[in-house]
């Protein structure tokens, strides 16, 4: 019973970090101890330890011995491995959507954008991001591990992403982009779709720089980290 309990423990603290460094809520170079965050969760240490392991195996915690551990900073290097596998998984979802295709999905795919649209209106990022994804989502019909393979791996590229949708004139770039490959779909033009999901899925080359100018914190070769703790987002109920 006990190591169930501590395992359970693990479990909701690990995946309540990992969604706060996802989501931006614990930025990169953010410090977090074993110690606050036993605190905070009313645990011992141990769960806590074993949660940081997992996450630093994902490259979203290095551990500094003695300093606790910063949440990593985002690595374009590690973004560019992470873009060559969704470009490998989802170009090859998208030819067996075409294989199949069905266009039940039209539906499906303009929900999303009007979805899109009005959170992007809204200035509701993280929205706009959770349609974004489940837009493309769609073209990954009946190939349930690729997607979750992608999801799980692209942790770098990921917080990129996020980081491009606070900006609101790259946001109006992406649903009209979404919309021309929507149009391509509907027109079931497979061609057309794949050089503008390879255009789509490579935009992110183009605004390496601006990204980092923007955001020189929230990069590898930023400059120490902050001290500040922010916990927002922790799911702890």
């Amino acid at each position: 019973m006990t190591k169930r309990r501590t395992g359970n423990a693990q479990q909701l603290i690990y995946s309540s970090l990992r969604s706060s460094i996802l989501n931006l809520n614990l930025v990169p170079g953010t410090v977090i101890t074993e110690n606050d965050i036993s605190l905070r969760f009313k645990v011992s240490r141990t769960p806590v330890r074993e949660a940081f392991i997992a996450l630093s195996k994902e490259a979203l915690l290095t551990v500094m011995p003695q300093r606790g551990s910063i949440v990593s900073h985002i690595d374009f290097a590690r973004v560019e491995q992470e873009l060559f596998l969704r470009e490998g998984l989802e170009t090859a979802a998208f030819k067996r959507f075409f294989s199949n295709y069905n266009p039940s999905c039209l539906p499906e795919l303009e929900k999303y954008l009007e979805l899109q649209t009005e959170a992007a209106g809204g200035r509701k990022y993280e929205d706009f991001y959770k349609y974004d994804k489940l837009f493309h989502r769609v073209f990954f019909d009946g190939q349930d591990v690729a997607w979750e393979a992608m999801e799980n791996m692209c942790t770098h590229y990921h917080r990129v992403r996020l980081l491009t949708i606070w900006i609101q004139d790259i946001v109006n770039d992406l649903i009209e982009e979404h919309k021309a490959l929507f149009n391509a779909v509907k027109q079931r033009d497979a061609a057309e779709a794949l050089t503008l999901l390879d255009s789509h899925i490579h935009k992110l080359n183009t605004e390496e720089a601006m990204l980092k100018r923007l955001f020189p914190d929230f990069f590898a070769e930023s400059a120490d980290p902050p001290l500040a703790v922010d916990f927002g987002g922790l799911n702890i109920n």
